[in-house]
């Protein structure tokens, strides 16, 4: 398959993981984790800043070996390796359990399916044979359904999630056109270094962008967020000139800004315009947060992949990768 299959098989993924039974935990959490690598932790960042980060729930997102040494016996962890063998995950697993943390596991086998079978954790199978940055739907999915089904967060938002799944079906057809949004931001990419900012909250969905544009189009591309950037990077949207030049900065709007980041925005672009290629405000569609945060993450998927069509790159392919994973394991 194509990766451009694979983006239109997310609206899919949501509702196939909406369909999984209630997943109940035997722990009333008072801290939760989440623990993955690269397309695996995405919707842990997603959930635990747009979500959790507003209730009496501590979260944190970990991309690392271990989880951090306040996770103990009131911890959920939700651990997630599409594959199933990430070596950082499985050693954060190890890691969690060690410390007493009540685990839910997210993947489609491989070890970290063996590990919780053995550990009587529960396991979440997902359909094999997707790169894992093609299984947010599932993944995100999932993880929203064990916070909710364990009264840690709303219930409506299974049916925003529900919601979401139509929005982005019939986003589709939009976003294949020609004069598509996703079409223009990736023609002002081209042989360009894309800048995405967002607000502290959406900063994962422009991460999601950088990533999806780093593994897919084989581009580099940086984010930020607002409006830390505001106090430090601001500054440096200058110099080396001839480099800065060929900056193209996009602003994710998912509708819910401060007004004084509105005004930040509009001031920060006032101010680099003259140093970079051009910028723009990307504005998300939809009536929930959820709606609007898939917006933003499916006009950024679309567009990594009508830039890897630029560049004559395959989508699907990450040969650096694959050959560092095969180094590491010699």
């Amino acid at each position: 398959m194509k990766m451009i299959d694979y983006i239109r098989e997310m609206p899919y993924h949501i509702e196939g993981a909406l369909k999984y039974d209630e997943i109940k935990i035997k722990i009333t959490p008072q801290v939760i984790v989440f623990s993955g690598m690269g397309g695996s932790a995405i919707a842990g960042d997603l959930i635990s800043k747009a979500l959790l980060d507003r209730t009496k729930y501590f979260s944190q997102a970990v991309r690392d070996y271990k989880v951090p040494d306040y996770v103990n016996d009131r911890t959920l962890a939700i651990v997630t390796s599409y594959s199933g063998n990430t070596e950082e995950t499985l050693s954060a697993y190890e890691d969690a359990k060690k410390k007493g943390a009540y685990i839910v596991t997210i993947t489609s086998g491989g070890k970290l399916s063996e590990m919780a079978n053995r550990d009587g954790f529960p396991v979440l199978k997902v359909p094999e044979g997707y790169p894992p940055r093609a299984a947010l739907g599932y993944l995100f999915t999932l993880s929203l359904k064990v916070l909710v089904d364990n009264g840690i967060l709303n219930e409506k938002l299974l049916q925003d999630m529900d919601r979401t799944r139509t929005l982005l079906l019939n986003l589709q057809k939009e976003m294949e056109e020609d004069d598509s949004v996703a079409r223009k931001i990736a023609d002002k990419f081209y042989k360009r270094i894309p800048l995405i900012y967002a607000q502290a909250s959406m900063r994962p969905v422009a991460e999601r962008w950088r990533a999806q544009i780093n593994e897919n189009a084989k581009a580099f591309a940086h984010s930020n967020e607002f409006s830390e950037m505001n106090h430090n990077e601001i500054a440096g949207i200058l110099h080396p000139e001839s480099l800065v030049k060929q900056f193209f900065a996009v602003y994710l709007d998912d509708g819910n800004l401060h007004e004084r980041l509105k005004l930040r925005y509009v001031f920060t672009d006032d101010l680099t315009r003259d140093s970079i290629s051009g910028s723009l405000t990307l504005h998300a569609e939809g009536e929930s947060l959820l709606e609007r945060m898939f917006y933003l993450i499916y006009v950024g998927d679309y567009v990594s992949v009508f830039l890897a069509d630029y560049y004559n790159e395959d989508a699907v392919k990450i040969e650096r990768i694959s050959e560092l994973k095969r180094r590491l394991s010699g």
